[in-house]
């Protein structure tokens, strides 16, 4: 597991430079509401401590509803574990805006490059895809090929944050109010298909554990999207 954990070292460190770079580039020097210093660093630890949490519980539900043992993380885990953090600090904070956006670029570059310690660490890591007859299935050392899911995600992330950075100069305004959710609605929902390909237990009908979280996410991203537009329409 040495490159995977070194691929996560790589994948915080890329993340953190994107956000960092992001941030001072458009002079975002704290998230959209958040007013206070003394705020913003509980706010920092209570996403902290949900993506945490959530890639914990869920990572390692997942495992063992699949017939596996040990612990494991996940990042979808974690994201929905960060948002349910983040909209209870919020409440209690009176914080009524989107937050999100000043996470999102450095978020996109750290599960990006993560997906990519995912598909080199092979069987080991248990995110490699089902059996495939595509040509460019990969043997990842048990004779069989397969979808390179964590791959597919990868591409579909980046072709995400492109599409963000090519817009965010000429719409900021709208990517400050709405961006974070529809990110949430284009990763929770891109995640959902690639699910599809994955050899998940299901925990409900056809449908796994890291699809209900993708559910979860779609159904909040739409909500907060409707609302947003009742508001301002």
């Amino acid at each position: 597991m040495f490159i995977h954990l070194l691929f996560d070292l790589l994948a915080l460190l890329s993340g953190v430079l994107m956000s960092v770079w992001f941030r001072r580039k458009y002079g975002l020097q704290r998230p959209a509401g958040v007013t206070q210093e003394s705020q913003h660093h509980y706010y920092l630890l209570a996403l902290l401590f949900g993506l945490i949490a959530g890639s914990i519980l869920f990572g390692t539900l997942n495992l063992h509803w699949s017939g596996q043992t040990g612990v494991a993380k996940s990042m979808l885990g974690g994201v929905f574990g960060a948002i349910v953090s983040a909209e209870v600090f919020k409440y209690f904070a009176g914080i009524r805006q989107s937050t999100g956006l000043y996470f999102v670029p450095g978020l996109m570059v750290l599960i990006a490059v993560g997906r990519i310690g995912c598909f080199l660490a092979g069987l080991e890591d248990f995110t490699y895809g089902i059996e495939t007859t595509l040509p460019w299935g990969v043997d990842f050392g048990d004779g069989l090929k397969r979808h390179p899911v964590q791959l597919y995600e990868t591409l579909m992330i980046l072709v995400g944050l492109l599409i963000l950075l090519v817009s965010y100069p000429k719409h900021p305004h709208f990517w400050q109010a709405q961006g974070f959710y529809i990110f949430v609605l284009f990763y929770a929902g891109q995640r959902f298909w690639w699910e599809n390909l994955k050899p998940y237990s299901a925990v409900f009908g056809t449908v796994n554990l890291f699809q209900l979280l993708c559910l979860g996410l779609v159904g909040y991203a739409v909500l907060m999207l409707i609302t947003l537009r009742k508001n301002h329409g």
